[in-house]
């Protein structure tokens, strides 16, 4: 990691919100994987990475239609334990996932970014717009807030959805969110140059 890009994300608190699902059972990841499999060893990278930037420990948000659980302050272990104690099931309840991750912003003086890995279309996408939509004009800067989307899994429906909401949300006075497909975010060498490049965006 450059010295460059450490300095910039040390500006910032981190929370990622994760998609529990039950489309994220399919197994259509590499190696055979389901899709939360491979979501569990990217949360624990993430956190890995980020811990050695955020010191004070990062938000965890995991969400599907049987609950949304918030963490505050966690580690690779926690991760972990979490993971073993959740089962993909239920739906996707997108915009209580973002309440509940901006309930875990705005701790500091740090700026914050939110990173949601998610593997489709919410259950209410005009509900999951408006949560953005209101964060992004409380701001007092552009930079405050940014929310990253990253897709899990490969589905036409979830790439098109992130998509519009990168490109095609009105009504914010900041345009706080970037989306990537899996392929895009596979391209990055890791996570922390993935949100550098968002930070950037």
């Amino acid at each position: 990691m450059s010295a460059t890009i450490e300095n910039t994300l040390t500006e910032y608190d981190f929370i990622a919100v994760v998609d529990a699902s039950g489309s994220m059972a399919t197994e259509d990841m590499s190696g055979g994987r389901s899709r939360w499999k491979a979501m569990q060893e990217t949360a624990e990278q993430f956190v890995r990475d980020i811990s050695k930037i955020d010191s004070d420990g990062i938000g965890l948000v995991v969400f599907s239609g049987s609950g949304v659980d918030s963490y505050d302050g966690v580690n690779v272990d926690k991760v972990t334990e979490v993971f073993k104690t959740r089962n993909p099931r239920s739906s996707t309840p997108l915009a209580e996932a973002l309440t509940a991750a901006l309930k875990l912003a705005g701790k500091s003086d740090k700026k914050d970014f939110i990173i949601v890995f998610t593997d489709g279309v919410p259950d209410d996408e005009a509900a999951a717009a408006k949560v953005i939509r209101d964060a992004s004009n409380k701001q007092e800067t552009d930079d405050a807030l940014t929310i990253l989307f990253v897709q899990v899994g490969n589905d036409a429906g979830a790439a098109a959805y992130l998509k519009k909401l990168d490109d095609q949300l009105t009504g914010c006075k900041f345009d706080i969110v970037d989306a990537k497909t899996m392929a895009e975010a596979e391209k990055f060498d890791t996570t922390v140059d993935l949100i550098a490049a968002a930070i950037n965006d």
